[in-house]
């Protein structure tokens, strides 16, 4: 036993993905899109963004917000295209990054797939994921 074995540097790791083969370049080859990882640390400061507090009764209780939690994420883990891009929002004329994605670029089924593979490339299973949506 060694503890150089836990001696990793922070890596984030980028990954390709086709999101829609609905988009293509110049040439007519499907545009893949960015994917990158994020930390804990990144994932703690999105959760603390997704609780709520609603009436339980007569009392107020915290509820996670798991739609906003990977929306958020989806956020942070899209690279390219930048949906924070101007002149992509300008095009839609759509100003917010999520409502362009969820709205413009990709349909139901194709958005469902993306969320999925951002949760894949950052360590969570389908398993984990159903067991945060119930949670």
């Amino acid at each position: 036993m060694s503890l150089e074995s836990f001696m990793l540097k922070d890596e984030v790791k980028e990954v390709e993905y086709i999101a829609s083969s609905r988009f293509k370049d110049k040439e007519g080859n499907i545009e893949k899109w960015k994917l990158k990882t994020i930390t804990a640390d990144e994932n703690d400061n999105i959760r603390k963004q997704c609780y709520k507090q609603v009436q339980a009764g007569k009392r107020m209780k915290q509820e996670f917000d798991t739609v906003k939690y990977l929306e958020l994420l989806a956020d942070k883990c899209i690279v390219y295209p930048d949906l924070h891009n101007v002149d992509l929002q300008n095009f839609y004329g759509e100003m917010d990054s999520i409502k362009l994605l969820k709205k413009h670029l990709l349909n139901p089924g194709e958005y469902d797939d993306l969320m999925s593979e951002i949760q894949r490339i950052n360590g969570y299973s389908l398993e984990d994921a159903v067991e945060e949506a119930k949670n």
